[in-house]
């Protein structure tokens, strides 16, 4: 049985495809966006994504908040996660709907790494 010019070309569209779909899944787990320094509220992105990680660049005295929120002073119940008061990189792997906002703790600069949709 020999294969027609379709099938091959069909077999070679599935292939590709298929790379495209690992290649996307990796820069939605790596992060595809990482916003500036942030020091005091901010929305850094409105809509849904994947939160990869946080990076606490200046530890401050208190904690903060990042919040799955389309807008600044988002209600408590919309936080995804606290933001300690050490200096790292904190992986976090969140899903948001709303989008990200930033509430750094006293003196804390943070930077986030999401990816968008």
């Amino acid at each position: 049985m020999t294969a027609s010019l379709s099938d091959i070309l069909t077999t070679q569209k599935n292939g590709v495809v298929g790379i495209n779909g690992v290649a996307q899944a990796s820069i939605r787990a790596l992060g595809s966006i990482t916003s500036t320094t942030v020091t005091s509220e901010t929305v850094i992105y409105t809509g849904t994504g994947y939160l990869v990680s946080f990076s606490v660049v200046v530890a401050g005295t208190t904690i903060g908040t990042i919040s799955n929120a389309p807008a600044a002073s988002p209600a408590a119940s919309a936080a995804l996660c606290a933001v300690p008061n050490t200096v790292g990189v904190f992986k976090t792997g969140q899903v948001f709907t709303a989008g990200i906002v930033v509430t750094p703790g006293t003196g804390q600069s943070i930077n986030v790494t999401y990816s968008p949709g």
